[in-house]
């Protein structure tokens, strides 16, 4: 039978030093997310939204991206 291709995010950062990683769902990317926020103090100034591909961009011009692979 045919076997679904499930999707992965990739979570990365500009401005900060962080490793892209992987996630399984968007879900654990976003907590991800907010726990780096978190840790280094972030104010969110911007979201860039285009369905797949998030673009968070915060007060001090880091830029955390989480994006769906194929």
């Amino acid at each position: 039978m045919y076997k679904f291709f499930e999707h992965t995010y990739t979570l990365a950062a500009e401005g900060l030093n962080i490793k892209p990683r992987r996630f399984a769902t968007r879900q654990a990317a976003n907590e991800a997310m907010y726990e780096i926020v978190g840790k280094n103090g972030l104010e969110l100034a911007q979201v860039y939204d285009d369905k797949h591909f998030k673009t968070y961009v915060y007060a001090n011009g880091v830029k955390i991206h989480i994006n769906r692979e194929f």
